[in-house]
């Protein structure tokens, strides 16, 4: 079982700045010494050098066994006499990350894991950051060597009782869907995707509870900016946030003030409130920050507190994975086409996903889920007309499925005129 709040170890991994041994072996074993019984953990983080901080903390806290680990494959380390900063790691261990996720290497990556770790036995095995974002175009083929060798791996170190899990670690939504149609998981940990900012995971959150797939959220307080007051340097998704995210991240900055309650406690446990989420894992560094986590974790907050936050973002749009669609608000039963979709693409839908079955253009509705004839269609949180039709979910809702004063001013021309 996964304890439901867990530590990141990128951080210890040296990410973005150099952190002493001992500096990280403090950070271990004050979260040690708060009951945080969790660790999450990757052999791209420093380069091993996170496992290693991590399983020397254990080899001295844990002799019995009692924390729950989760690691990940997808990346072989080739030793290098490179040196200074390397993909966002400061002073790492000298190796190169170099990816691959087919069978053979997959193993051997879970070999050098358990070996720095000091286990013969993990938890959860997480394939890394498959996805278009991360691999551009070379996305398919190693898309392909997970699916054809690595999945496999995973599920024979699973059998053989190495593991006792299996699943993904990854930041995009759309990849999950993708591996969903084609495998089984028992978790998927995704950094970012949901959180009181980015709700995009949310189809795929009601996919994974339908299919009984535990979700870990990583990236609670997206970068940062959720995980302090709004002054100062600020990054949303490692970026400097729009004036977009900053006026959002205002709003629920004000709406928890208005409550009083902190900001960074209601962006640590929003996550845990969806019945698919079992774990939300911060990023931690120093003691300080596993003592704050521990009191946000432990933060009374009323009930009142998230529709004051959803209504603090009521009138925004908020950004569904597919970038073609947008959700609204988080209540709506329709999605809005802000990009042309042609018959044939891929669209993410509640459940799953599926093609178009026809070209549809700016400005039109899509089902969200399955709606019946007399349901109200939702927009902006609020009903704006009734179903005279059934639709399946990614069906366009036609101007003729639906009735109302508000839609019978505008007509299927003007839309598409984009008035």
């Amino acid at each position: 079982m996964i304890p439901s709040l867990g530590m990141g170890t990128a951080p210890i991994g040296n990410l973005y700045r150099a952190v002493s041994d001992a500096e990280a072996r403090v950070t271990l074993d004050a979260a040690w010494d708060a009951g945080i019984r969790y660790y999450d953990t990757a052999p791209h983080y420093g380069f091993g050098l996170a496992e290693r901080r991590l399983g020397a903390m254990l080899a001295a806290r844990d002799p019995a066994g009692e924390a729950v680990l989760s690691t990940k494959a997808g990346r072989l380390l080739v030793p290098t006499d490179a040196t200074g900063e390397r993909h966002g790691f400061v002073n790492a261990d000298p190796y190169e990350p170099v990816f691959d996720y087919g069978h053979d290497a997959v193993v051997r990556s879970f070999e050098g894991s358990c070996a720095r770790l000091g286990r013969d036995w993990i938890d959860l095995l997480l394939a890394h950051d498959l996805g278009q974002a991360t691999h551009g175009d070379d996305h398919e083929r190693h898309l392909r060597a997970f699916l054809n060798g690595g999945y496999r791996a995973m599920c024979d170190l699973r059998d053989a009782g190495a593991i006792g899990a299996i699943g993904i670690g990854v930041n995009e939504v759309a990849i999950c869907d993708e591996i969903l149609d084609h495998v089984a998981l028992d978790m998927i940990l995704l950094a970012g995707r949901y959180t009181l900012l980015d709700r995009s995971a949310e189809r795929l959150l009601a996919r994974c509870a339908a299919l009984g797939v535990q979700v870990i959220v990583g990236g609670p307080y997206n970068s940062g900016i959720l995980a302090r007051d709004l002054t100062g340097p600020l990054h949303f998704d490692y970026a400097a946030p729009s004036a977009d995210i900053l006026d959002k991240a205002q709003r629920l900055s004000d709406a928890c003030a208005a409550l009083d309650i902190p900001l960074p406690a209601a962006a640590l446990q929003f996550p845990l409130r969806h019945p698919a989420v079992v774990s939300v894992i911060p990023g931690l560094v120093g003691a300080d920050q596993v003592a704050d986590t521990m009191t946000r974790l432990s933060t009374p907050l009323p009930d009142p507190l998230w529709p004051a936050l959803d209504a603090s973002l009521k009138d925004t749009a908020m950004v569904q994975d597919d970038a073609r669609l947008i959700l609204l608000h988080p209540d709506d039963n329709v999605l809005i086409c802000v990009r042309s979709i042609e018959a044939g693409d891929i669209l993410p839908v509640s459940g799953g996903t599926i093609p178009a079955r026809e070209g549809i253009a700016i400005g039109h509705k899509i089902a969200r889920a399955s709606l019946s004839a007399g349901d109200k269609v939702i927009k902006y949180g609020a009903p704006i007309g009734s179903m005279t039709a059934d639709a399946t979910a990614g069906d366009w809702v036609h101007m003729h499925n639906m009735k109302s004063d508000y839609i019978s001013s505008h007509t299927r021309t003007a839309l598409e005129e984009g008035t």
